[in-house]
């Protein structure tokens, strides 16, 4: 090889280093997201979180497509199924509209306050379209009976209990 090519893969491989080095949008997303909930409360109706319940059919999610679920909500008043806090002090809740109910939310944050199953929660956020319980989650501390259990994923803004 000349001196050219030499130089110019040995700059490209150190600028290529670098880069990938200072920049991991993962990780510094999954930080954001986590530090983005605030618990409240009492949270105000608010026209960026319009109410789900009046957007969407909370019955039969499954008439949606994962693409149509990306949008700024409110699941306001709605039950927590289970609650678990990983490694990582996340909190991971597992929201239903109602006790009964079998269509479920996913949200996980940092959160200061503990929440337990049983409470009711207030959350806005986004809709970041639908996914299933895998191992990781059930391995957060969420029950083992939810294991593939089909969800909406979402990212909270605002808590309130």
């Amino acid at each position: 090889m000349n001196r050219k090519r030499i130089a110019l893969l040995t700059g490209l491989t150190l600028l290529a280093g670098a880069v990938v080095n200072t920049t991991n949008p993962l990780r510094n997303a999954v930080k954001n997201d986590a530090e983005a909930a605030q618990i409240k409360t009492n949270l105000k109706p608010n026209s960026k979180y319009p109410d789900i319940a009046k957007k969407l059919d909370l019955t039969s999610m499954e008439q949606y497509s994962s693409v149509n679920l990306f949008m700024n909500v409110t699941l306001k008043d709605f039950y927590v199924k289970e609650s678990s806090i990983d490694n990582y002090g996340q909190s991971h809740l597992l929201l239903a509209p109602l006790k009964t109910s079998d269509q479920y939310f996913l949200v996980v944050t940092k959160s200061a306050k503990t929440i337990k199953k049983n409470d009711m929660i207030t959350v806005q956020g986004f809709m970041n379209g639908k996914t299933r319980i895998d191992n990781a989650q059930i391995a957060a501390g969420l029950n083992q009976k939810y294991l593939n259990k089909k969800v909406v994923s979402l990212i909270a803004d605002n808590l309130s209990l």
